[in-house]
């Protein structure tokens, strides 16, 4: 005798509220609790074959009716669903990145272990798109400055003191205070032209100097850089 299987909570499952499609009452037919169920399961899983075995019907229906005139509520159900699951695919991404992928290792025939295996290019992709104020594409064309070595440790120290704080005042009577909203600050020089005005000081500069020493400062096109 098999155990049946524990229906899910309710609460663990997205609410996506849409207009279920009219279509002919057939116990086999796509009904409103189908809609419904397979809009959940494409959420859960994000692969439309796999929603449409979960509520007994081919993936060739569930295209014909997302086609259908009267099928606007459930097309954009299926789009949210999709979007839902795209974040249950980042954080597997960001798991594999940090924790990486086992890999079995075999020694005459038998498997004697395992590898752990880091996707690197897989971490500098999230870093550069999830994080691009300091990882971003832009910076390889970008001048910058270096923050104070103890920058981080005493930026979070400042934020871990505000959680304190703010535990401490939501414990008595006082209102929790509310904070601007806290963004790593972009380590790249603002005022790029006083920047460039700095590099042009200091060449003509260099210039001079090798001038008086007899070099080719006399030469508008030779530059020490």
């Amino acid at each position: 005798m098999t155990k049946r299987k524990e229906s899910r909570d309710d609460s663990e499952s997205p609410d996506f509220a849409f207009d279920p499609v009219i279509v002919r009452t057939r116990h086999d037919g796509w009904t409103v609790e189908k809609q419904v169920a397979f809009i959940q399961a494409l959420a859960e899983c994000g692969c439309v074959t796999e929603a449409c075995a979960r509520v007994g019907m081919s993936d060739k229906s569930a295209y014909g009716l997302r086609t259908r005139l009267d099928a606007q509520s459930f097309r954009y159900a299926w789009e949210a669903a999709l979007d839902h699951a795209v974040q249950r695919l980042s954080d597997a991404a960001f798991s594999r990145a940090l924790n990486g992928v086992a890999r079995p290792v075999f020694f005459q025939g038998e498997q004697v272990g395992e590898r752990r295996y880091y996707d690197e290019n897989l971490t500098r992709f999230l870093l550069r798109y999830r994080d691009p104020v300091r990882y971003g594409k832009f910076k390889d064309t970008q001048y910058f400055e270096r923050d104070h070595a103890d920058a981080a440790a005493l930026t979070l120290s400042q934020l871990l003191l505000r959680v304190l704080k703010d535990g401490h005042a939501f414990d008595g009577d006082d209102p929790r205070p509310v904070h601007e909203s806290y963004r790593p600050r972009p380590s790249m020089i603002e005022n790029f032209d006083y920047f460039c005005a700095q590099l042009d000081a200091r060449l003509e500069a260099a210039r001079a100097r090798a001038k008086g020493k007899g070099g080719k400062g006399n030469d508008p096109g030779w530059s020490p850089l």
